[in-house]
């Protein structure tokens, strides 16, 4: 979704106590407000499946240099030149038109490739459906008439061979229809012949060499939810069935429909009653605004590893901004200046940097809290466990356990020494923040083979990283 927008605090690891203090918290904490991590079970190796963005890229090539892409692990992008202004504001308005918002996506499907990332085209902006379309802009299907549509398709097949995009590329046939009218103004029988009118075209010129992604709402699955009911009995029964299964989810934070928790097993059972296979799926919008900010996007980050979905994070801004700033990770001296450089890092960018350099080695199996306020994601490298927390915009105090201590060469009791980092959010989003903040170290004493310690947030926004050496 992209909308117009007007434009010692805390220790996590509570390092003012001492450990029997901290020992003394722990004990005050609910079953609902923990989060573990299982460090003997392994769940293979790290791909950072949060590490892509909605839009975010700017159509002049390597405007933002090559180490703000590396250093964060970007690995897929997702645009097709939404909100461009003339010559390039898309189909609906002429060929030329619709040539100019290719171009843009060519742009940011070449910027990807350099760095081995996957790509993503939005069929509705490339039409000019992009939320700033005039009343009255004409939709797939009006009226009955698919002509333009069927030519459209073609225009974007025959600019996929010219350019060489098919490799790592997928199409969102249509992108959130069941937004209002704000990227679709025709009903659900019409978009559901669109969908297939659209996937046979793409499959019968391009078989297999892209993926064809679907259904792209904004609401998650549900049962009562018709958007995607009548979508799974629509390719049940032609066969039209996408590659991985996508939706959105930026809702409310206290929303459980806001969830993969939720999510999945409601896909899992939707797909079986209609007779449907599972297949991979991607979030390919995560986050509200609000939520882009360290503490929030460690928790996406958690969420996404745990169900091995691959993300992107959602683009709340608007304009030539929307083109820019890796959807809000990124800003610069005049924002305004589509082509101005001199960029700098905020404290959300700094998780995705410690999450993608340091959280080598293997994963292990984590859960989140049962309040589902707090999560976290692990990793064992050769030679620390790194666990990245993050908070779902809350305040208060939360526990972290760390199970099987004995499976990294630790004694199953004594004193484990674990050093605290500190992600802040200095400034917001136009904050220049470097690296996290290194609190220190303090010693837990545990036994039973498992160390707990508490996680004390006094704002929504800060989050933390806690590393102890494996032996």
């Amino acid at each position: 979704m992209r909308f117009s927008l007007s434009s010692l605090e805390v220790a996590g690891l509570g390092l003012v106590f001492v450990s029997t203090h901290a020992v003394t918290l722990e004990t005050r904490q609910t079953a609902n407000q923990i989060t573990t991590v299982n460090l003997a079970d392994n769940t293979g190796t790290p791909l950072h499946l949060a590490s892509g963005f909605l839009y975010g890229i700017p159509d002049t090539p390597e405007q933002i240099p090559d180490s703000f892409y590396e250093n964060m692990g970007f690995n897929y992008g997702r645009g097709s030149g939404a909100q461009l202004a003339a010559p390039a504001r898309g189909w609906i308005f002429g060929t030329t038109e619709f040539q100019g918002r290719f171009e843009s996506a060519v742009s940011n499907y070449n910027t990807a490739r350099r760095f081995n990332a996957k790509f993503i085209l939005l069929l509705n902006d490339l039409w000019g459906a992009d939320g700033t379309q005039p009343a009255g802009s004409v939709f797939p299907g009006d009226g009955g008439d698919w002509d333009s549509y069927d030519s459209f398709i073609q225009a974007i097949i025959a600019g996929i061979k010219s350019n060489d995009m098919a490799t790592d590329l997928a199409i969102d046939i249509w992108n959130e229809p069941d937004a209002g009218t704000l990227f679709w103004n025709g009903n659900q029988e019409q978009w559901l012949t669109m969908w297939s009118r659209g996937y046979e075209a793409f499959r019968a010129s391009l078989a297999n060499t892209v993926q064809l992604f679907g259904p792209t709402l904004a609401g998650a699955p549900e049962t009562t939810n018709t958007w995607w009911t009548t979508f799974f009995t629509q390719i049940a029964g032609d066969g039209t069935v996408p590659d991985a299964y996508v939706w959105h989810l930026e809702g409310s934070t206290s929303d459980v429909n806001d969830d993969l928790q939720t999510n999945i097993p409601v896909l899992d059972s939707m797909l079986s009653s209609h007779g449907l296979a599972t297949k991979p799926i991607v979030i390919d919008e995560y986050g509200v605004f609000a939520e882009q900010c360290p503490g929030g996007s460690a928790w996406w980050i958690s969420r996404l590893e745990r169900y091995n979905v691959q993300g992107l994070r959602g683009n709340w801004l608007s304009g030539t901004q929307l083109h820019d700033f890796f959807a809000s990770l990124l800003w610069k001296p005049d924002p305004t200046d589509a082509t101005a450089t001199g960029y700098w890092t905020n404290g959300d960018y700094q998780v995705y940097q410690y999450y993608n350099q340091m959280m080598t080695g293997h994963r292990v199996a984590t859960t989140g809290s049962i309040d589902r306020l707090m999560d976290s994601y692990a990793t064992v490298g050769s030679d620390k466990v790194r666990i990245l927390v993050g908070g779902r915009q809350v305040t208060g105090t939360w526990q972290v356990t760390v199970n099987s201590l004995s499976s990294v060469g630790l004694p199953t009791s004594g004193t484990l020494d674990i050093t605290t980092f500190q992600f802040s959010f200095t400034g917001s989003h136009t904050g220049n923040v470097g690296a996290p903040t290194n609190l220190g170290v303090v010693g837990h004493a545990y036994s039973g083979n498992s160390v707990s310690f508490p996680i004390f947030q006094t704002d929504t926004t800060t989050t933390w990283a806690f590393e102890f050496a494996v032996a």
